[in-house]
């Protein structure tokens, strides 16, 4: 080949990588940089807090395939004698009361399900200012110490990590005192007569908060009224409440305080 033609040829190649060049960074680097990732996150906190961890998106589903992961593990997992929180009638329990804090239903727990829940409560209008603000900080204390967020308002929660959470509640002398703290706030913004009871038809309202329906109230109520007197006592509610997580024995009718068992 001539000096001439291996000059033309030369040029003729460095036209054609510049060109592909060209066309191919841009096709590489323009979706990276539409990518939710290097945009802006979504922010989300407490009321009254700004600031904390941001998750992305992608946390969620990481988070799906360590719960399954997490799932199957558990089933290998050997606990010790005497330990709480072991039998599969109170891990059916568990993932009910999830499913029951779960008001979006995306399959996780995050702190927007919880603020959409002092909302339904609290816009019943029968809750003090003082008494709301003790509602959410007893609501805040169950997101950081019983669902296991320590204060982070972007944690997304999936029903295998709750389960660990509340092991280690009611495996811990110190927790499990504490535990349903909003119970009678609960009560009191359903009690819509003020007779320190709450009826069938108040306990509906108590349901429809947590996104449950009327006919699913009606079968808990008829089975949490342990002396059918078409009334629950505040005593009666938060003992009832506090021993669907405390208790597994599988006759007691506190089983059905959130609901049918998943």
């Amino acid at each position: 080949m001539s000096g001439v033609s291996r000059a033309c040829a030369s040029v003729l190649l460095r036209s054609v990588i510049r060109t592909q060049t060209q066309c191919l960074y841009p096709a590489m680097l323009g979706p990276l940089s539409l990518t939710p990732s290097s945009g802006s996150m979504m922010k989300r906190c407490y009321g009254s807090h700004k600031g904390g961890k941001k998750h992305s998106s992608s946390s969620s589903s990481s988070s799906s395939s360590s719960d399954s992961d997490s799932d199957r593990d558990k089933k290998k997992k050997k606990f010790k004698k005497g330990q709480r929180g072991q039998s599969e009638f109170w891990l059916r329990k568990m993932r009910t009361h999830h499913v029951a804090m779960d008001v979006n239903r995306d399959g996780f727990v995050s702190w927007d399900d919880f603020e959409q829940i002092i909302k339904r409560f609290t816009e019943t209008g029968l809750l003090t200012g003082d008494q709301r603000h003790s509602f959410e900080e007893a609501v805040k204390h169950v997101w950081e110490e019983e669902w296991g967020a320590a204060g982070d308002p972007y944690a997304f929660i999936g029903q295998e990590q709750f389960i660990t959470n509340m092991e280690h509640v009611i495996n811990t002398e110190e927790l499990r005192k504490k535990i349903a703290r909003p119970l009678p706030y609960f009560f009191q913004a359903v009690d819509t007569d003020g007779s320190g009871e709450i009826s069938i038809e108040e306990f509906k309202v108590y349901f429809q908060c947590l996104g449950l329906s009327p006919e699913v109230a009606v079968a808990a109520f008829q089975a949490i009224d342990i002396n059918s007197d078409g009334k629950l006592s505040l005593k009666e509610f938060v003992k009832l409440g506090r021993e669907f997580f405390l208790s597994e024995d599988e006759t007691r009718p506190s089983k059905l305080f959130w609901g049918p068992l998943v």
